[in-house]
């Protein structure tokens, strides 16, 4: 639809029907771009976006694809289905199980438990070909290394205030305090999305790569020799007791 028809006319569509024009732009964002849009809020400016998106076309017919990945989700990832619809399904973490790996997954193998949901969406693009759109939504990460951030840095800032009365040099060192914590988390929350691109990533790559084929039976038959049952083990023999 946006290489089609002009994004103005749809705003302007839009505006008839009463959908806001930044709900609109931000929509056309999300479909023309790899990257995924958002509220400007502080959390955004200071840790960075909590939308992780990946999108690749895919030389196979959608159905297959969307069966493939919802497949990948629920089987490698260990995600639990909680919404679906006929353009996109809603993933997430489940039940008390799903946290439980979350919290002992040391390898990173499961990185996708951490985030809130995942979404994936297919669609047919034409000629026997698929675009696959994955984006999870890790806002929680975000809100929890923002609120750690914060309680830390004030904890550590706080005794430095408070001696800061009676020492003006301890109040050089409460803006670092502050600021390092905060950092400190920031480069963990870029670790923990890069490791979930990178997961996203493999899963689109398994979707070009298709499902695994079975093993087809071989046609040519087995030589047996004459009176050679399979599968059956030879007959023990019994020997008669003798009367001595």
């Amino acid at each position: 639809m946006a290489n089609s028809v002009s994004s103005e006319v749809v705003v302007q569509v839009a505006a008839a029907v009463g959908i806001f024009e930044s709900d609109v732009r931000r929509a056309l964002f999300d479909l023309t771009t790899d990257k995924a849009a958002e509220p400007d809020t502080l959390a955004l400016k200071l840790y960075g976006s909590a939308r992780i998106k990946t999108v690749r076309e895919i030389e196979s017919p959608a159905e297959p694809t969307r069966m493939h990945l919802e497949s990948l989700l629920r089987r490698e990832q260990g995600l639990k289905l909680r919404r679906k619809t006929e353009a996109s399904s809603l993933w997430d973490a489940g039940d008390t199980l799903g946290t439980v790996r979350r919290a002992l997954d040391f390898s990173g193998h499961y990185s996708l438990l951490k985030s809130r949901s995942v979404e994936l969406r297919v669609e047919d693009v034409g000629y026997g070909r698929s675009g696959a759109r994955l984006t999870a939504d890790v806002s929680n990460q975000r809100g929890e290394y923002l609120s750690l951030g914060s309680i830390l840095g004030a904890t550590l800032a706080l005794p430095l205030a408070i001696a800061g009365v009676y020492d003006w040099l301890y109040f050089l060192a409460v803006i670092p305090a502050l600021v390092v914590p905060g950092a400190g988390f920031r480069l963990a929350y870029r670790k923990s999305c890069a490791d979930i691109r990178r997961t996203l990533d493999s899963l689109l790559d398994a979707a070009e790569e298709g499902p695994p084929k079975e093993e087809e039976p071989s046609e040519e038959p087995r030589i047996r020799r004459p009176g050679q049952i399979q599968g059956l083990k030879p007959i023990p023999k019994f020997n008669q007791p003798s009367n001595e």
